[in-house]
């Protein structure tokens, strides 16, 4: 009883004036052990963590016991919101794949897609590691090129138009400049796919068959998040 009423009857406007009027509310959910509602919500397109109950209201993160229950929060709803567009737009995936590499023994049909801009210092620094990680995983990794960067536009369409495959894209080989059609056509259909419909903006990016997605350049939780998506 007492744990679904601590969320009721709260009005953010009257505890907090200055809330804009057009704030959308996400996710609530009681925290009985604090006697507060753990509210998500949506301001200008941004995520703003509030706890609250009827008579109070605290913006910020909330930590218990060394655990960041803002962070598991936010990521949970970031992770059902991408699941929904990959239900949409998953299967297009496969129209911007620049290249594959499948390890010897693995199956075609388990893969990850690894979306990259080929300037990207940061994925540029692990490309190596992720080869590995497949090779240690038995999966097999879709490569999509993404303009991030300045200058990447050229080496884009340069590796399509070459026809350059995974291996080169590890040594950074993608042959002399070349910026046929079919590689500036590319260009222009993996950002509306992947900034666009995907609203992805930060590479290296890792997505799985299932529709998770996951950011960043370390390895260790790479391997850690391939290996339980895939299973």
């Amino acid at each position: 009883m007492f744990a679904h009423a601590v969320c009721d009857n709260i009005t953010l406007s009257k505890i907090m004036p200055y809330m804009p009027p057009d704030y959308r509310i996400v996710s609530k959910r009681p925290l009985k052990s604090v006697n507060l509602c753990d509210i998500l919500v949506e301001i200008n397109g941004k995520l703003i963590p509030i706890y609250s109950n009827s008579k109070v209201a605290i913006v910020g993160s909330l930590f218990e016991n060394g655990i960041s229950l803002t962070d598991k929060e936010v990521k949970k709803y970031f992770s059902y919101q991408f699941k929904k567009k990959f239900k949409l737009y998953g299967k297009s995936l496969n129209s911007v794949t620049v290249c594959s590499y499948f390890p010897k023994g693995s199956k075609k049909s388990r893969f990850f897609y690894l979306v990259v801009d080929p300037n990207s210092s940061s994925a540029n620094s692990i490309k190596n590691d992720v080869k590995r990680i497949t090779d240690n995983l038995k999966m097999g990794v879709k490569l999509i090129f993404v303009n991030e960067y300045k200058g990447s536009k050229g080496k884009i369409s340069s590796f399509i138009c070459n026809k350059r495959g995974f291996k080169d894209y590890l040594t950074n080989s993608y042959g002399k400049v070349n910026t046929c059609k079919k590689g500036l056509d590319y260009v222009e259909k993996s950002s509306d796919l992947i900034f666009g419909k995907f609203n992805i903006t930060y590479t290296p990016t890792f997505i799985t068959q299932s529709g998770e997605k996951e950011s960043g350049i370390n390895t260790g939780l790479i391997k850690q998040f391939l290996e339980s998506s895939g299973k």
